[in-house]
């Protein structure tokens, strides 16, 4: 019977629609699947199937276009689409996801995750207090903070100029070689990220070599009614309070996505209820992106600007930030608009020292899709501003940065060869304005990089390779410098990686080897870094670091336990590196950047989820991160090394409970899961000269998802549960008063309505 009407749903779709791509999604027993996301992934388009199990394409799609079908709670299946195919797609009942390990079949703009070690996380309004918090959930992802206004991505021990981040396909550059200086942005209409370990991301340059963190927008919407949503959130730390709104709108091939946001955030709680003065920030943000259609042409324009002003928390004016007491850079209580004090200025107002930073992000891309082929160009252009006030008349720092960028692309598909040949054209300026001081002097950097990739995939077995060749000039005639200064970097990077799978058994090796040229901050700084509380020194003679790693991992699961294992190993050579002289100047400790000769980086990441068959509805997660760092150069270790790391998630999913018909239902319906998050931090003993050891610590967060009917989902979360008192080893203030402590307990409460 079943077969029957799915052969009568064919004949409707054939009779009724002759211009259009039609599919159907069933599951295993043939029943069709309502509400399974359709992404059309080179047009960045989602579709959504109907009661049954139906999807449209209103436009002609070319053979090769791929196709990523996904419903929560099963299999998901990533195509390459064909002219003519029979798109009946079975979708099977999933009960263990591994998806941000890359065990569960996506579609990956880095890449192919069987040929790359590629990871995902998606990007969710109500699932953690930040955007780089959630991030740091994937195994071997730390961050640098100093309270949810200034957070840094870690990855694998490396950070700064070594963890490269793209927005949308644009290079994000915002002084970034700094750790008080955060992402430069939030996760506004942000759907994911993308995330490679290491220097095997060739297309976007090999100066990567800590790992490249890709964002991309939510999808555009193919439905031609409005959508959209409103969210708010709050912690009772800081009393932080950010609203956001979105909508999504098509009409005739014309897609157009709109955001804003507004937070303001007063100083964080320590655990004994005292406050870090000056850890206060205000963001804004908007953000829209319209795209257009035509037969085989596809243009999307992307317009972003985001405004912070964040205070600079545990700044010393004089001395060694090491020997103050802690009460000298906290405060015991918040002065709260809604509570005034006479002659009290709010704990919202901005004070000193605050960064006040500007970014505004252009970018254009245009596809041009046929059979086998596609051509993309991407021009984006990039502008950061940061001053920096330290007094409140004059700022001690004003640096503009304008970064241009053009990135042509060629993919084309042949049987089962695919290649992709471009290059990227960058041009970087930075400028100084009229601040009191210069940290770094004004210079222009240019860079290309021609690559050439090849991947290969038949059956259970694949493999890619890929070289690209950087040129980069960097030049500067500023007065600060004794000299003028210009010099070329230039170097071959190359990335190769095999994968087979057996049975449920899939093995991945990957090598590569790529080079960084010195940043002009770590060639030209000579000044005071208020953000830092330190001198800092630059040298001109820097030479280029070279890095090589090799990358393994092997996965499998069953319906009811996966399991990763990925070990690793990474040489740098020249490494470069700014470390403390036993000297002051202007009150500060003089810091000097200097280089090794070779650092050794390995580890071991693992992965386990584990869904007993007798409790659907339990899901046990865990991750282990743990890293060695070894210097040819010195008998202490590397700075800012994260302690190694384990991770548990326990999740009760409560929707099981909406099946029982008693008094109680239309309470169990408003329960969509429970969970409780450990992390535990091992005693970090490999630190570097002036460095200390940190004790291990622990960390309980417990989450209750609530939602309201078809439309309203909430989020009630308490974090750090216990009140421990922790400073992690790569805290930005860890160094400050023998180690400033991370926020104490905290409610944390998300909401989200969509329309």
């Amino acid at each position: 019977m079943k077969n029957i009407i799915v052969a009568l749903i064919f004949m409707i779709i054939y009779i009724t629609s002759y211009s259009q791509v039609t599919g159907l999604v069933f599951d295993e027993e043939g029943n069709p699947i309502n509400k399974a996301d359709v992404f059309l992934a080179d047009e960045n388009i989602l579709l959504s199937t109907n009661l049954i199990g139906e999807f449209n394409v209103n436009q002609k799609l070319s053979n090769n276009s791929y196709i990523h079908i996904s419903k929560y709670g099963f299999h998901s299946q990533l195509f390459k689409y064909q002219n003519g195919q029979d798109l009946k797609i079975i979708l099977e009942k999933l009960h263990v996801d591994l998806d941000e390990v890359g065990v569960v079949e996506s579609f990956y703009q880095l890449g192919s995750s069987k040929l790359t070690n590629i990871e995902k996380k998606k990007i969710n309004l109500l699932s953690s207090s930040s955007m780089v918090e959630s991030i740091t959930d994937l195994s071997g992802v730390d961050m640098i903070s100093s309270g949810l206004g200034i957070q840094k991505i870690v990855v694998r021990g490396l950070s700064g100029m070594r963890v490269v981040t793209y927005l949308n396909g644009m290079k994000i550059n915002n002084q970034q070689w700094a750790n008080d200086h955060g992402i430069g942005f939030t996760e506004l209409g942000l759907g994911e990220v993308e995330l490679i370990k290491g220097s095997s991301a060739l297309k976007y340059g090999s100066e990567a070599i800590g790992g490249l963190l890709f964002f991309k927008d939510e999808p555009f919407n193919s439905n031609e009614k409005f959508s959209g949503y409103v969210a708010t959130k709050f912690n009772n730390s800081s009393y932080l309070s950010s609203s956001q709104f979105g909508f999504k709108w098509n009409k005739k091939n014309l897609y157009i996505n709109l955001y804003s946001q507004y937070s303001i955030s007063a100083d964080y709680r320590l655990p004994n209820n005292e406050y870090l003065f000056n850890s206060r920030f205000k963001q804004d943000a908007i953000k829209f992106s319209v795209a257009h259609r035509i037969k085989k042409i596809q243009n999307i324009f992307r317009y972003q600007l985001h405004t912070e002003i964040t205070g600079i928390p545990a700044h010393v004016h004089a001395g060694d930030p090491t020997q103050i007491a802690i009460n000298q850079v906290t405060s015991d209580e918040l002065h709260l608009p809604w509570a005034p004090i006479e002659g009290q200025n709010s704990s919202y107002k901005p004070t000193r020292p605050t960064q006040f930073i500007n970014n505004q992000l252009l970018t254009y891309e245009s596809n041009y899709i046929t059979d086998n082929l596609k051509l993309t160009l991407h021009a984006g252009y990039f502008i950061n501003n940061l001053t920096e006030y330290d007094k409140w008349t004059i700022p001690a720092f004003d640096l503009t940065i304008k970064h241009s960028q053009l990135m042509p692309n060629i993919r084309y598909h042949f049987d089962d060869l695919i290649f992709n040949v471009g290059s990227s054209f960058s041009f970087l300026e930075n400028t100084n304005g009229d601040g009191e001081d210069k940290l770094v002097p004004d210079v222009t950097t240019m860079n290309i990089g021609p690559y050439f990739i090849l991947d290969y995939e038949k059956n259970n077995i694949g493999f890619n390779a890929g070289v690209r060749h950087d040129y980069k000039i960097i030049s500067s005639e500023d007065t600060m410098l004794v000299d003028n200064y210009e010099n070329v970097f230039s170097n071959f990077s190359s990335s190769s990686g095999i994968y087979y799978k057996y049975t449920d058994h899939i093995f991945r090796a990957t090598y590569s080897g790529a080079f960084r040229a010195p940043d002009f901050s770590e060639l030209f700084s000579d000044g005071v870094h208020h953000g830092t509380n330190r001198y800092e020194i630059g040298d001109r003679n820097l030479k280029i670091e070279y890095s090589n790693q090799i990358d393994f991992k092997y996965q499998w699961s069953n319906n009811h336990l996966g399991f990763v294992l990925n070990p690793f190993v990474q040489y740098i050579s020249d490494f470069i590196t700014i470390n403390p002289l036993d000297s002051f100047s202007d009150n500060k400790r003089v810091y000097e950047y200097t280089q090794f000769e070779k650092v050794k980086m390995s580890g071991i990441e693992m992965n386990v989820h584990y869904h007993p068959h007798q409790l659907h509805n339990l899901h046990f997660e865990q991750s282990y991160s743990f890293l060695k760092t070894e210097n040819n150069d010195s008998d202490f270790g590397l700075a800012l090394t994260p302690a190694n790391c384990i991770k548990t998630k326990l999740l009760l999913d409560l929707n099981s409970l909406t099946s029982y018909n008693n008094f109680f239902s239309p309470v169990l319906k408003t329960f969509n899961y429970i969970s409780l998050n450990h992390t535990y931090k091992f005693k970090q003993e490999s630190f570097a000269e002036y460095e200390e050891l940190t004790e291990d610590y622990n960390i309980i967060n417990l989450q209750l998802s609530l939602k309201f009917g078809n439309c309203l989902r909430s989020t009630i979360s308490v974090n750090n549960l216990l009140n421990e008192e922790y400073s992690p080893h790569i805290s930005r203030i860890r160094g400050v008063a023998g180690g400033i402590p991370n926020p104490g307990r905290f409610l944390n409460i998300n909401l989200k309505y969509e329309f």
